[in-house]
């Protein structure tokens, strides 16, 4: 695992001590704030392999509105201290709605960071909702349609991609720019999930599109970029949610391949949270043992979890999708069997 460190570059604004980002130009580390709230015209349930999108569904209708009131969330690094799904003051940062940017000239348009969901977390339940922010602007244009696609896989930054991970496009439509803005989303699934890694620990994936072509390929936005924020303050908040290390992979060479050299480490000492990673929060349920073999989340792995699997698998439940690549076939069926076996 291969990390560049941030001390390279421009120093902070905001009358904080300087410190330094190491991105693929000078860029400032700054605030901005507050954000305006979008919901996605339409969404879409999607894999990607091998670089490729594959719908796993047609386009539907975003109509909003959570139907699974009893969810309560698994990991953030958002800043929602009242759970109310708006950024707030978590730990006592100062900042209020206010966060951290590389400013409005720079493009990250392929982000992986990691997670790892509250020990509680009913694995086998998936994610039903997402928080998440990001700044939003455009090259040479009035406007530009926007498409965000999340996705949710096994391997943590810096490792590896995978390239194989499931999760949704949504489709926020055509967005003005320039100047653009700072926008947050709270999207409620009324069916499906973002399946979450097995043992608990994995990352999630952040593109910013056009749109996706029939031949599942992304047209690239041409300026987009999270926005920042943590698990924890700077002292540890004390009600953190989940946890996140302090490596990232961001998109340097617009390729969609992350390479060694884009891992990034945003770990400061001169901020609040003293750890950034792209804004995030995953909603779901808990109550379970955070294993994926305890599949009826029951706080035991047994025979009834397996029964449960096994009805999933044979239903062709993306639920029962235990190695994450958007399909429900024998490698899912011996990839929980491992699972259970072990015990976990």
């Amino acid at each position: 695992m291969k990390a560049k460190n941030l001390c390279v570059y421009a120093g902070l604004c905001a009358g904080v001590a300087s410190i330094a980002v190491g991105q693929s130009q000078d860029q400032t580390l700054q605030q901005i704030g507050p954000a305006a709230q979008l919901e996605p015209i339409q969404i879409a349930k999607v894999a990607m392999k091998d670089g490729k999108v594959v719908f796993q569904g047609d386009w539907m209708p975003y109509n909003g509105g959570n139907t699974r009131a009893d969810g309560v969330r698994i990991f953030y690094c958002f800043g929602d201290a009242d759970s109310d799904r708006f950024m707030d003051d978590m730990g006592g940062c100062g900042l209020g709605s206010s966060r951290w940017f590389f400013g409005t000239g720079f493009a990250n348009l392929f982000v992986t960071n990691d997670m790892v969901v509250v020990s509680d977390t009913d694995i086998g339940a998936g994610s039903h909702s997402v928080d998440f922010a990001w700044y939003f602007t455009c090259s040479g244009a009035s406007s530009e349609t926007c498409v965000v696609a999340i996705f949710t896989q096994e391997s943590e930054p810096c490792d590896a991609d995978t390239f194989d991970y499931s999760g949704w496009l949504l489709d926020f439509g055509t967005l003005t720019c320039n100047p653009g803005g700072y926008y947050y989303t709270n999207v409620d699934l009324t069916t499906g999930s973002w399946p979450l890694p097995t043992d608990g620990a994995g990352s999630y994936v952040i593109i910013y599109a056009q749109e996706v072509t029939t031949s599942g390929a992304f047209i690239m936005s041409t300026l987009a970029q999270p926005m920042l924020w943590g698990t924890g303050d700077a002292g540890g908040a004390p009600d953190m949610v989940g946890s996140q290390g302090v490596n990232q992979f961001d998109e340097v060479v617009v390729d969609l391949s992350h390479t060694s050299s884009e891992c990034f480490t945003y770990s400061f000492t001169s901020i609040c949270p003293s750890v950034l990673g792209a804004m995030m929060q995953f909603w779901g349920q808990r109550g379970g043992t955070g294993c994926y073999a305890d599949f009826n989340g029951d706080g035991q792995v047994n025979t009834q979890d397996f029964l449960a699997y096994l009805g999933a698998w044979a239903a062709g439940d993306l639920a029962a999708d235990c190695n994450d690549d958007g399909q429900i076939n024998t490698q899912d069926f011996l990839c929980f069997l491992g699972l259970w076996a072990a015990g976990c």
